[in-house]
């Protein structure tokens, strides 16, 4: 298209790449033999980037990667002895050379956060433009990250990572205790949060953290005896950080060693000021909650408005800003995006570009009156049903989109004696089941929020796109509601202002998976009667394609999937 030559690298945070430092450690210490470490070590001989996306053995959570990575905190930079080798400094090295970089939003948001705390420190080179593509993520992407969050997993690798240092002949011994402490005082201390949450009705999901939460008895005896046990963590790591005297040589591997137990010390103090400011609440303009989930607690707490953030350091920022997406507009424009983006519509240039698709002949919207309204314990049998006979109307070639787990593990019992290949979220890499997908006739994928954008599928491999549940955001969600408490106070409609918008924009999201090339055809459930039964189903209608014929006829839609097919796109020359 430009028609000139460019360079272009991609580069992704640090834990997405195998680690040679922390997979060598494994190899000295490895005292068990599992098939997905075996395929690891003998990926690793051989991988050229590193990159764990080659790997479609693993599951997407799948808690073996993570003896083989590392992550932004533990990592040694220039004073590994694997620096030259390592992967992400390959990867870095490629971009800091490339006319274009490819990034996602966490890791450029991962590169602000890091600017803004250590002043001439960066991950990403300097660049003189960035686009956002799916830019109606970068609310949320910035949330994340200008944010905090402790979590018994996270004091759990923490120590893991201590032990597996300070076992290193080079150190004093006699550590086991203070590690042991440190893991005895976050289990007790995380028992008694995830008591606490329950008790404020956690078992459901996020819960606000009232200001004296910490105060309680025996959560507040947890919290000092951890914040002890990791003080004297960090004094015993900075201890043994310390050089050598100045007449004795030490090589290269031992001060790597002694710059990763440095970075344990920086991490324990980091972890005990987090666990200080959720205590204390400090930040009037910030939102605490918790959540307990699978028997893990975690804390966290985010700034209820990113807009001053993402203006100061994106849209002020040195680089000039380009945001992208197929569904940055709601019906009403794009007003929505641009206030919670913190701009305003005198400083940016706005495009509204026509689809290329013809939806009246390419598309069908099946919207049924007859089936339950939603409720929150996962997915009605009807509406199950009913996907499984818009999937025989197609011939599978179909992905249900659900907007919760729970409704994904229901479907995934009901729909198991569906007569076509059935993948679902988290057996695998998002990329590796797409692919699988693709190359699978009939295949039916079952995928939660991931799956809703940012999926690429055109040709006849996908004919049906089934959505459960018109995907609103819970307005329990502490977040959500100090959002929408924010609206309210200056005399808004949180639910107009807010919560339809967002759903029109993920509406428009899963919609958009469907229709991929102009000799694409399919149908589009919702299975949600409440989108034709209530007021604001009229908005979140308005929000899909123009000229979209609709149904909600079951029959009807059998029959139109029996008519004319489109033709094919002329060639491009």
């Amino acid at each position: 298209i430009l028609g000139r030559p460019f360079t272009a690298a991609t580069v992704k945070g640090v834990s997405n790449y195998l680690c040679r430092r922390t997979l060598d450690e494994l190899r000295a210490t490895r005292t068990r033999s599992s098939a997905d470490l075996d395929a690891i070590l003998a990926w690793a001989d051989h991988t050229t980037s590193g990159d764990r996306a080659e790997l479609d053995l693993l599951g997407e959570g799948d808690p073996v990667w993570a003896d083989v990575t590392t992550t932004t905190e533990a990592r040694l930079g220039p004073r590994c002895p694997y620096f030259e080798r390592c992967f992400v400094t390959i990867a870095r090295r490629a971009a800091a050379e490339a006319d274009l970089i490819l990034v996602n939003h966490h890791l450029y948001f991962a590169d602000l956060a890091l600017r803004t705390v250590h002043p001439g420190a960066k991950v990403l080179p300097d660049h003189d433009a960035v686009i956002f593509d799916e830019a109606h993520q970068l609310e949320d992407i910035a949330t994340d990250h200008f944010g905090l969050r402790v979590s018994s997993a996270r004091i759990g690798g923490l120590v893991r990572e201590a032990r597996a240092v300070l076992s290193a002949d080079l150190f004093t011994s006699g550590h086991d205790a203070q590690l042991g402490e440190v893991d005895r005082s976050s289990t007790t201390f995380f028992g008694e949060a995830r008591r606490a949450l329950s008790a404020l009705g956690g078992d459901a999901g996020r819960v606000v953290l009232p200001p004296e939460f910490f105060t309680g008895g025996a959560l507040r005896d947890g919290w000092f005896a951890l914040d002890t046990a990791l003080e004297d963590l960090g004094r015993v790591c900075d201890l043994e950080a310390l050089p050598p005297p100045p007449d004795h040589d030490e090589d290269e591997r031992a001060a790597a060693r002694r710059e990763q137990v440095a970075a344990i010390a920086r991490r324990a103090r980091a972890t005990r000021d987090e666990l200080a400011e959720l205590a204390e609440q400090r930040q009037r303009a910030h939102v605490y909650w918790g959540e307990s989930r699978g028997g893990a607690a975690t804390l966290s707490a985010a700034p209820v408005s990113v807009a001053e953030l993402v203006r100061r350091h994106v849209v002020l920022g040195s680089a000039t800003a380009v945001f992208t997406s197929a569904t940055l507009a709601t019906a009403t424009g794009f007003d929505y995006t641009r206030h919670r983006l913190g701009l305003t519509a005198d400083e940016v240039d706005e495009l509204a570009v026509a689809s290329p698709f013809d939806y009246a002949r390419q598309a069908l919207l099946y919207v049924p009156h007859d089936l339950p309204v939603p409720s929150h314990d996962g997915l009605p049998a009807e509406v199950a049903a009913r996907a499984a006979e818009l999937c025989a109307i197609t011939g599978g070639r179909a992905f249900l989109l659900f907007t919760s787990h729970r409704a994904l593990e229901a479907a995934s019992r009901l729909l198991a004696k569906l007569p076509y290949p059935l993948l679902r979220q988290g057996d695998a890499p998002r990329a590796t089941l797409v692919d699988r997908f693709r190359a699978t006739d009939g295949a039916v994928l079952l995928g939660t929020g991931s799956f809703w954008e940012g999926v690429d599928v055109p040709g006849d491999a996908l004919s049906l796109v089934v959505i459960d549940k018109l995907p609103f955001s819970p307005h329990t969600d502490p977040l959500i509601a100090a959002r929408g408490a924010a609206i309210a106070a200056r005399g808004g409609d949180p639910f107009a202002e807010l919560q339809l918008p967002q759903a029109a924009i993920a509406l428009k999201q899963g919609f958009g998976r469907l229709i991929r090339r102009k000799d694409d055809r399919g149908i589009v459930a919702i299975l949600d009667p409440r989108v034709v039964s209530r007021a604001y189903g009229r908005h979140l209608l308005d929000a899909l394609p123009a000229g979209l014929p609709r149904t909600s006829s079951i029959e009807q839609a059998r029959r139109w999937w029996r008519g004319p097919q489109p033709a094919p796109p002329p060639a491009i020359t």
